[in-house]
């Protein structure tokens, strides 16, 4: 009856994991969205710089890994879970270094909010608002255990 309960539990966390993964895509694709008119902004506009390549290969590199976790959990996929998993990490690693680096040189927490631009202002906000989600994502899929997600090929 234990083990019932617990397939049932895993099933009922998957599901739930599942059917807010829409707040999820929107949330990483409105961060990437931002990027084009935060370059914009920062780069091109005051010194007409042209995107560094490289840059551009690894954002892009990081949108396609995100969309083929995303889309291969959506369908039960055998590895999506690992994808987006190792996905959402990334984006806790990235987001939660500038976190570490605003405390350690006393700007706080958020120090990229203390910006004078409204404009700048909501671009950081929209990527606080990511690494929380991301944080929120993790620990949702974590609780979703192993057994609850089909592996079909």
């Amino acid at each position: 009856m234990l083990l019932l309960h617990r397939i049932l539990s895993n099933y009922n966390s998957y599901m739930a994991a599942k059917q807010r993964l829409p707040i999820l895509l929107v949330a990483v694709l409105l961060n990437y969205a931002t990027q084009i008119p935060y370059y914009l902004h920062q780069y091109y506009f005051p010194r007409h710089l042209l995107p560094n390549l490289v840059g551009v290969a690894l954002l892009s590199a990081t949108l396609v890994w995100f969309l083929v976790g995303y889309i291969m959990f959506v369908r039960d996929k055998k590895y999506g879970k690992g994808l987006l998993l190792s996905f959402l990490a990334s984006q806790v690693l990235f987001y939660g270094h500038a976190i570490a680096f605003g405390l350690i040189n006393g700007g706080g927490a958020v120090a990229q909010l203390k910006t004078h631009s409204q404009f700048l202002f909501v671009i950081f906000l929209i990527g606080y608002v990511n690494f929380a989600v991301a944080v929120y994502y993790s620990v949702l899929l974590l609780k979703t255990g192993r057994g609850a997600i089909n592996s079909r090929g």
